[in-house]
């Protein structure tokens, strides 16, 4: 399934444009819908960082979802209020201000009661997860993002070596 097209802004009040604008040929994207979910996320974050450090290829961007034409509270775009200190937003967040009903359709979500998240190439899903990351989840991902890496090694060296010959 692709990706929904979806505008945002990201910590610096940077317009960006989902998926088209993410870094990453695989990019994990966490979203959330509701600030009480921001502990949830973070069971992904430092794993998240670790795989962005091993593998060249990934990226990680944590969405957080608003309502259209919807205010975001003020500790969600930065305020330093006490409970922002302790889950303020992260340098790698995208807040999204869209249709959520529309949002969640396109995603096939059953609701915003959770966080999901969503490993996209090339603009599309390849692999989806609901709620906090599991140690099985885990390794089902790092083991995607391997034999993406793998692979894409394989055709860099069949490519290197496509015009030699043995003699």
């Amino acid at each position: 399934m692709k990706f929904p097209t979806v505008s945002g802004r990201d910590t610096q009040g940077r317009r960006v444009t989902l998926p088209d604008d993410l870094d990453g040929e695989q990019t994990l994207l966490v979203v959330s819908f509701h600030l009480r979910q921001r502990s949830l996320v973070g069971s992904w974050r430092g794993f998240a960082a670790e795989l962005c450090d091993q593998f060249d290829h990934f990226a990680y961007y944590e969405l957080v979802v608003g309502s259209q034409g919807g205010m975001l509270p003020p500790t969600s775009t930065g305020g330093m209020s006490p409970t922002n200190a302790r889950q303020r937003v992260h340098d790698n967040t995208i807040l999204l201000s869209v249709n959520k009903q529309a949002f969640q359709r396109q995603l096939g979500l059953l609701g915003e009661q959770t966080i999901y998240a969503f490993l996209v190439e090339d603009g599309h899903v390849v692999r989806q997860a609901a709620g906090v990351l599991t140690p099985e989840t885990g390794e089902a991902l790092e083991s995607l993002l391997e034999a993406y890496r793998d692979e894409k090694n394989r055709q860099s060296n069949g490519s290197e070596h496509a015009g030699e010959s043995s003699v």
